[in-house]
């Protein structure tokens, strides 16, 4: 699914290092979570009321340019990690009796076509597009009015057992759009709706806070290729395009001498990202090919362990052309990478080899 500027969101993330710093106040006040993200022209809003406190965590890199910090207090059960790519923060919530829920925070440019995003999260929780607006709970983040979007699905796509649940809060100030997502098993994140509520009332943006120094991850090697940061090593003929959608950590375009055409892309989730049957069964689904319980993978080795590949042939759901889809997982510091190359199937045959080198060529960052 595309969004009305991927490129620009990617790259806006990208460009804008973040800084996280710990606020300790007084005896009898906890403590509060304040996060350095993008400025805005919005007055700072409230000091949020304490739930619970937070514990500590290492920090993204810090940005030059004087911005507004994002400050919160989590509920009990609500543990603070390192943000990913696309994040400002991040956080796990623990569940007794089944898999742990995600928590993210992510600014976007704002002017997102709203059903689109609507339907990219309806497509993660393998359900139809919408072709119409869907209504949404108007919710409050900090003193603001936001919309809140519930989204369930259909069948299990958590370790093949769970039905997921996606909740995400959508508030715009100024040039850019906040996500707040919360995203596990469907009756945990029911349970946590409440809480989800709680901690989006205590978010406050500051303007013109002190700069924090913070603990850096490790850096993306350099790339020719791309003419920039990359931690792989391209093949010479593919060529980098802006990612077609704000979910794609990175995007490829392959052109061979006929004028046959494949495309890469890789998204970066955390956990297990959904799982392997759900997401096998999605790429299935963009060949016109049913989905199956029974899964055959190959594995390869990457570093820091194995990467599970599949290969289908089909036809592509969007052309009506033959097409051919090889695809890879690999599981790396907590988060899970999704590899796939999809194309002409001589294309795709050509570039297999490749494109495995090229997932073997990967550099990853600290565990996030």
């Amino acid at each position: 699914m595309k969004s009305s500027s991927p490129h620009l969101l990617k790259r806006s993330i990208a460009s804008s290092t973040l800084a996280v710093i710990f606020i300790v106040a007084g005896c009898k006040r906890d403590d509060v979570n304040v996060y350095q993200v993008a400025k805005e022209n919005s007055a700072p809003a409230p000091a949020p009321t304490p739930m619970a406190t937070p514990s500590a965590m290492a920090a993204p890199v810090q940005n030059e340019n004087s911005q507004p910090q994002l400050q919160f207090v989590l509920p009990t059960g609500w543990q603070q990690i390192a943000p990913s790519q696309m994040r400002v923060a991040s956080f796990t919530v623990t569940n007794a009796t089944g898999p742990v829920a995600d928590v993210g925070v992510i600014p976007l440019p704002a002017g997102e076509d709203e059903l689109a995003l609507v339907n990219m999260w309806r497509d993660q929780m393998q359900l139809p597009a919408l072709t119409n607006a869907t209504t949404a709970e108007t919710v409050s983040i900090g003193d603001a009015a936001a919309k809140l979007f519930e989204i369930a699905s259909e069948k299990p796509l958590i370790d093949g057992k769970f039905r997921g649940r996606v909740l995400v809060a959508m508030l715009t100030r100024g040039a850019t759009s906040w996500f707040f997502k919360l995203t596990g098993e469907d009756t945990f994140v029911g349970s946590q709706k409440e809480n989800f509520l709680h901690f989006l009332k205590s978010v406050s943006f500051v303007e013109n806070a002190p700069t924090a120094i913070a603990a850096s991850p490790v850096a993306p090697t350099q790339n020719a290729n791309t003419g920039g940061n990359s931690i792989w090593t391209l093949p010479a003929d593919w060529q980098s395009v802006p990612p077609s959608s704000p979910m794609l950590f990175a995007e490829f375009s392959i052109v061979d001498n006929a004028g046959g055409k494949a495309g890469v892309n890789i998204a970066e989730l955390s956990g297990e990202g959904g799982g392997l049957a759900p997401n096998v069964n999605r790429w299935r689904g963009q060949l016109g090919l049913p989905p199956i319980a029974d899964i055959l993978t190959r594995s390869f080795d990457v570093p820091g362990g194995k990467a599970q590949l599949v290969d289908f042939t089909g036809t592509n759901a969007k052309s009506g052309q033959p097409a051919r889809l090889v695809a890879a997982i690999v599981p790396q510091n907590g988060q899970t990478w999704f590899y796939k190359l999809m194309g002409d199937e001589k294309v795709v045959a050509a570039q297999q080899a490749a494109f495995i080198k090229f997932i073997q060529s990967a550099k990853y960052p600290d565990a996030h």
